[in-house]
C-alpha cells in the first residue's frame, strides 16, 4: 500500500469494550488539542521555556521513534524513504498538523540525510497563540521532536529536524529542516544537548521491549482468566446437575445465588460458615461444597455440636488416650483425624462452649490438635465448613461466642434464606414431595388442590423446607385420593411476632421456644418433638437462656 492510500483503520486495531485502541502492539489514546494545549501551557508556566521545550522535544522524540518502530514491525517498505512518507501520513490522519514534504534526498551508503517540511495547521502552534499570543520564536516542539524520532527509527541514523519557521509567528505554515547528525555540523552538540543524547532511541527500544513483555504476561493473564472462567462454567453446571439430582429447588435468585457462591468456593480451600434458619437446606449446601471440591474423595464427616455435651464433643472433635477419663478403655482418633483430607462439618456451631471454642480456633489456627489426655500434637488437613442458625454476630457481641473464632469460621459466609423470603419456591417444592409420598405410601395423589395450595403459600413457615415436608407427609396420609385439599394440611401459627426490643435471632428463637413450651405445657419431650430438634439440643437452649426448672418444668 502506497503511503498517500494510507487509512486509519489500517494502521490501528480498536477494541471498543475494552475501551483499547493500539498501533501494532503500542497502546494509543486520543487526546484533544485543548487538554493538550493545556498541559503544554502549565509545563512553560510551571518549569519555563527553555526546560518545556525540551521536556517537550523529548516527548515528541519518544512518540515519533515508537511510531516507526511499530509500523516498520507491521508494513513492508521497499525503503526507508516509504516509511518516512509513512509517518508524514500518519501524523496528517492524527490530526497533528497537515505535513508536505518538500523535499528529501538519502543516499543509504554514506548515511547523507536532508529534508525539507512544511507542516499546515498546526494544532501545538494554534494552542500557544491561544493561550500567549505571537510568539518570538517556533513553537512546534513535540513535533520537531517527533519528526526527529521517527526519522531517526526509519534510518537507523541520528537525524534532528528542526522548525526553521512557524505559524506561531505570524507565518502562514511551519517549515521544517531535517539532516543527519554530521551536516548539523557545529550545530549538533547543542541539538544533542535538547534531545539529551542519541541514546535515547537505545531507551524506548528498551521501553518497547518492557511493554511487549507485559502485553505478553496480560495475554497469558487473560487466557488464565478465561480458562478459570470455562472452569467455573464448568463447576456452575456440575453444581446445577447435583442440586437437580436431589431435588434441591432453587427457582429464586436468592437461591440460584446461593448455589452460584457455592460453587465459587468450593475449588478453594478455604473455611465456609453456612447461615440459615433451621429446616432451610444448610447440610445440603455444605455436602455440595465438599462433592464438588478437590477434597471429593476423600470423607465427609459432621457432627452436630449441639447434641453434644461439652466432655462428649471435646473427645469426638480431638479423640482420647487410654485413661483420659473413665471409661477411656483405648485411644481413639477424633473426626479432625478420620477426616484426613476430607472435609469436617460443625453442625450448630454456635452451641460450642466457650473452651471448646478456645481449641477449634487453636486447630484452625495451627493446623494441629491434641488428643483428651495425650500430650502429642497431631497434624490435621482437613477442611473445615460449619453451619449455624444462631446470629454469632450478636452472640460475640453479648459473649458466648469468641471474635477470633467467628471470623476465622467467617471467611466466606453463605446465607441460605428462609423460606418466606423465597416463596416461589414452594409450588415446586409441594409438587416434589406429593411424588415422592405418593409413591413411598403406593397412593395416587397427583396434585394439590388450588386452595391448599393457596393457603400453604400464605403460611410462613417458621421450620421452612423440613417443616413443609413434613406437613405434605400428614396430608399424604389423610387426603383422598386424587388430591390434596386444604383441610388435610394442619399448619401450626405463625410464630408470635417478637416485642419491640427483640431485634435479634436469637431473642426470636428465644420467644418461640418459650411459647412452644407453654402450648406442650412444658413437656420437654413434645416441645422438642414440635421445635424437630432431639431434647438434648432443647435443654441446652434452656440452660443457655437461664430458665429455671420451675419455669420450664422437668419433663
Amino acid at each position: 500500500m502506497k503511503p498517500e492510500d494510507l487509512v486509519l483503520a489500517d494502521v490501528l486495531s480498536f477494541e471498543p469494550g475494552q475501551g483499547i485502541i493500539r498501533l501494532h502492539e503500542q497502546r494509543v489514546v486520543i487526546l484533544s488539542g485543548t487538554a493538550m494545549g493545556l498541559l503544554r501551557k502549565e509545563l512553560i508556566d510551571t518549569l519555563g521555556t527553555d526546560t518545556a521545550r525540551r521536556l517537550l522535544l523529548r516527548f515528541g522524540y519518544a512518540d515519533g521513534y515508537h511510531d516507526a518502530v511499530n509500523l516498520r514491525d507491521r508494513s513492508s517498505w521497499a525503503n526507508p524513504l516509504d516509511g518516512l512518507r509513512a509517518g508524514a501520513a500518519l501524523h496528517t490522519l492524527e490530526g497533528i498538523a497537515r505535513v508536505v514534504v518538500v523535499s528529501v534526498d538519502y543516499d543509504a551508503a554514506s548515511g547523507r540525510f536532508d529534508s525539507e517540511v512544511e507542516w499546515h495547521d498546526s494544532y501545538v502552534a494554534e494552542q500557544h497563540v491561544q493561550h500567549y499570543g505571537k510568539s518570538e520564536g517556533p513553537a512546534c516542539w513535540s513535533l520537531a521532536g517527533y519528526a526527529s524520532g521517527y526519522a531517526s527509527a526509519c534510518l537507523g541514523s541520528e537525524v534532528y529536524f528542526q522548525e526553521t519557521a512557524c505559524l506561531s509567528q505570524g507565518e502562514g505554515h511551519c517549515s521544517v529542516t531535517g539532516k543527519d547528525a554530521a551536516r548539523w555540523g557545529d550545530s549538533l552538540e547543542s541539538l544533542r544537548q535538547d534531545f539529551q543524547s542519541a541514546d535515547l532511541g537505545k531507551e524506548v527500544e528498551r521501553l518497547r521491549a518492557i511493554v511487549h513483555g507485559q502485553l505478553q504476561d496480560l495475554a497469558r493473564r487473560e487466557r488464565l482468566v478465561s480458562r478459570r472462567e470455562r472452569e467455573l462454567d464448568a463447576l456452575r453446571a456440575r453444581v446445577s446437575q447435583a442440586a437437580a439430582s436431589k431435588q434441591f429447588v432453587a427457582e429464586t435468585a436468592g437461591m440460584r445465588d446461593v448455589l452460584e457462591m457455592a460453587a465459587r468456593v468450593a475449588p478453594l480451600d478455604t473455611t465456609v460458615l453456612v447461615y440459615g434458619e433451621s429446616g432451610t437446606g444448610k447440610e445440603f449446601i455444605v455436602r455440595l461444597i465438599h462433592d464438588q471440591s478437590p477434597r471429593a474423595a476423600a470423607p465427609f464427616v459432621s457432627i452436630n455440636c449441639a447434641a453434644l455435651t461439652e466432655t462428649l464433643l471435646e473427645s469426638e472433635l480431638f479423640g482420647h488416650v487410654r485413661g483420659a477419663f473413665t471409661g477411656a478403655v483405648r485411644d481413639k482418633a477424633g473426626l479432625f483425624e478420620v477426616a484426613g483430607n476430607g472435609t469436617i462439618f460443625l453442625d450448630e456451631i454456635g452451641e460450642v462452649a466457650p473452651p471448646v471454642q478456645a481449641k477449634l480456633l487453636r486447630a484452625l489456627q495451627e493446623r494441629e490438635i491434641r488428643r483428651v489426655g495425650g500430650e502429642r500434637h497431631i497434624k490435621i488437613n482437613a477442611r473445615v465448613v460449619a453451619a449455624t442458625n444462631r446470629d454469632l454476630r450478636a452472640a460475640v457481641d453479648a459473649g458466648t461466642f469468641r471474635e477470633d473464632l467467628y471470623f476465622r469460621l467467617g471467611a466466606f459466609v453463605i446465607t441460605v434464606p428462609p423460606l418466606r423470603d423465597r416463596r416461589e419456591d414452594i409450588p415446586p417444592l409441594v409438587d416434589h414431595f406429593v411424588r415422592k409420598y405418593a409413591m413411598q405410601m403406593n397412593r395416587k395423589i397427583t396434585h394439590v388442590a388450588p386452595a391448599a395450595m393457596n393457603l400453604i403459600q400464605q403460611y410462613d413457615w417458621p421450620g421452612n423446607v423440613r417443616e413443609l415436608e413434613n406437613a405434605v407427609e400428614r396430608a399424604m396420609v389423610v387426603a383422598h385420593e386424587p388430591e390434596l385439599r386444604a383441610e388435610d394440611f394442619v399448619v401450626r401459627p405463625a410464630v408470635p411476632a417478637a416485642p419491640a426490643d427483640a431485634r435479634t435471632l436469637d431473642e426470636m428463637e428465644k420467644a418461640h421456644i418459650l411459647r412452644v413450651l407453654e402450648e406442650c405445657s412444658y413437656n420437654q419431650t413434645k416441645a422438642a418433638d414440635v421445635l424437630d430438634i432431639d431434647r438434648v439440643t432443647l435443654h441446652h437452649k434452656i440452660k443457655r437462656y437461664g430458665w429455671s426448672r420451675q419455669t420450664v418444668g422437668n419433663r
